[in-house]
């Protein structure tokens, strides 16, 4: 008998009887790619900081444990709404699903200083309908504080994720847009053309590929923005 977890000889491979394979199931590689959300993080200048409180707590003679969060809608891995920006723009509980769920490609511009169309051109990204951009702001989250030296999106290249048709972009970083732009053109481009922004990734330790994105904002009724859990799923 083969010793547990072995493989049989047919190596994974579904043998031709049309029973399962011997050997255990293929395990799926889950990358957690949300910042963990703590008293004093970082976030972006002038949002409301987290703050957690005790409302209620057992050692003190309490029932039960209950703690207090404050914190703003953009905190830490968070998804923007159209009403961030936009007058009448979708609220984040009313973000249709198979925008946030679905395969995402995860492509990597390590020297950009700004990401630009010429940058996305030269990924020669195959087709899709999310993408995540692993920048140099990957480094940023060990500062423990807000930069304002992060790499950002540029015009044009919203302009280019629209007219590829790309529905959700995300960057890893806490603002797609470059500190404080006068109008937020990247932001409206973006939102105007129904693409989703997800903001505040920490994309460290996942590869350049195809993965599948699952990310769960939190359903605030009539929020402009909301945090999220997101992960990728790779087989």
């Amino acid at each position: 008998m083969a010793p547990p977890g072995a493989r049989g000889p047919s190596h994974g491979r579904a043998p031709s009887d049309g029973s399962r394979p011997e050997g255990p199931e293929p395990r799926v590689a889950v990358i957690d790619v949300s910042l963990p959300i703590a008293a004093g993080m970082a976030v972006y200048e002038g949002d409301p900081p987290v703050e957690v409180t005790v409302h209620a707590a057992r050692a003190r003679g309490d029932s039960y444990d209950v703690s207090r969060l404050t914190l703003g809608s953009h905190t830490g891995t968070h998804v923007d709404a159209p009403a961030h920006f936009l007058d009448g723009g979708a609220t984040v509980d009313r973000l249709p699903w198979d925008r946030l769920i679905g395969p995402a490609r995860v492509a990597a511009v390590p020297a950009a200083t700004r990401v630009t169309r010429e940058e996305l051109e030269r990924l020669s990204l195959p087709p899709t309908e999310r993408l995540l951009l692993r920048t140099r702001n990957s480094a940023l989250w060990a500062l423990g504080r807000f930069t304002r030296d992060y790499v950002a999106l540029d015009e044009a290249a919203a302009g280019f994720i629209v007219d590829r048709g790309i529905r959700l972009v995300g960057i890893d970083y806490l603002s797609v847009e470059p500190w404080h732009s006068p109008g937020y053109p990247v932001h409206r481009r973006l939102l105007e053309a129904g693409v989703v922004i997800l903001e505040g990734l920490d994309l460290g330790r996942a590869a350049p590929g195809t993965y599948e994105l699952v990310c769960l904002p939190l359903p605030v009724v009539g929020l402009d923005g909301a945090p999220c859990r997101a992960v990728l799923r790779s087989a």
